[in-house]
């Protein structure tokens, strides 16, 4: 009588219930497999940020004190090796990443005031 039992429990088919804790838990296994990602992508994100810091101190030093100069005057400027590191930070130096960059630096109030006319400012430190 108690293998009857068993056998009963074994082939009792799903309910719907038990199928949507199922996806409950594929849905949990797919959101730690992505914050498991997005924590190993972390210091390749603190890293490039770094970068692109350092590329852009080095763009403030290039523009003279009280002057301007745009993103094209700018880029034939920059060191070699800095334009080869861009490459491996999976974002090429070219004239639309470099003014994408000093922009996000003019918002947050770093190296340039807002640019006139395409000419991004020196700002004082």
């Amino acid at each position: 009588m108690s293998t009857c039992l068993a056998s009963s429990r074994r082939f009792r088919p799903r309910t719907p219930f038990s199928k949507a804790k199922g996806v409950t838990a594929d849905q949990n296994g797919e959101r730690l497999q992505n914050r498991l990602v997005k924590s190993e992508n972390q210091p390749e994100r603190f890293r490039a940020e770094e970068f692109w810091d350092r590329v852009m101190h080095e763009v403030h030093d290039i523009i003279p004190d009280g002057s301007a100069m745009t993103p094209a005057e700018i880029l034939p400027e920059i060191r070699t090796w800095t334009v080869r590191g861009a490459a491996l930070h999976r974002e090429p130096l070219t004239l639309g990443v470099l003014k994408k960059k000093m922009d996000l630096r003019v918002t947050h109030g770093k190296y340039f005031a807002p640019p006139r006319e395409g000419r991004y400012i020196h700002k004082a430190e």
